[in-house]
């Protein structure tokens, strides 16, 4: 019987050292895709065309590049807009779109329902206007991801206000 005892704590502390050092490479991807993310965004400030705002609750700022000027009104906080957009990582991979071609531009609120970065990017836009936006982790789904999106990511967003539908 205790043979069977060393060989069963044996193995245990195998399966614990394997799993802490598979937690370790994890972490160090993290890591490599944080820096990577935090760098191309960092890098936009110093890039011609592109446009800082911060967040009214000052936790982070976005990036922005005027593609197309519109010249209607601007929405408020509380206003429910629509929205043609695509959405892609610093490595070019698209997690999402709401483009002309799929049909009817996506309705949201401008704050409360999409990510913080959303909201600051869309208080500052008016009808007609088309913009590259670079939101940050903080401002966008942070540590912990969402689906398809890694944690730490940086979000690029081409988003185009088509309509205020409710102010």
């Amino acid at each position: 019987m205790k043979k069977y005892w060393h060989i069963l704590l044996v193995m245990f502390c195998f399966v614990l050292s394997a799993s802490s050092c598979s937690d370790d490479n994890e972490e160090v991807i993290d890591e490599a895709w944080k820096l990577k993310n935090e760098e191309a965004f960092n890098a936009k400030a110093f890039e011609a065309g592109y446009n800082r705002i911060e967040s009214q609750g000052k936790e982070g700022s976005i990036y922005y590049k005027v593609l197309k000027a519109g010249t209607g009104k601007q929405p408020l906080y509380t206003s429910t807009v629509k929205v043609y957009y695509k959405g892609t990582l610093v490595d070019g991979t698209k997690f999402d779109q709401k483009l002309f071609e799929d049909g009817s531009p996506f309705t949201t609120l401008v704050a409360g329902q999409t990510i913080l970065g959303w909201t600051v990017a869309l208080q500052h836009m008016h009808v007609g206007d088309k913009w590259e936006v670079w939101i940050p982790q903080e401002l966008g789904y942070g540590k912990t991801g969402q689906g398809e999106i890694p944690a730490y990511s940086t979000l690029i967003f081409e988003m185009e206000l088509v309509e205020i539908s409710a102010m």
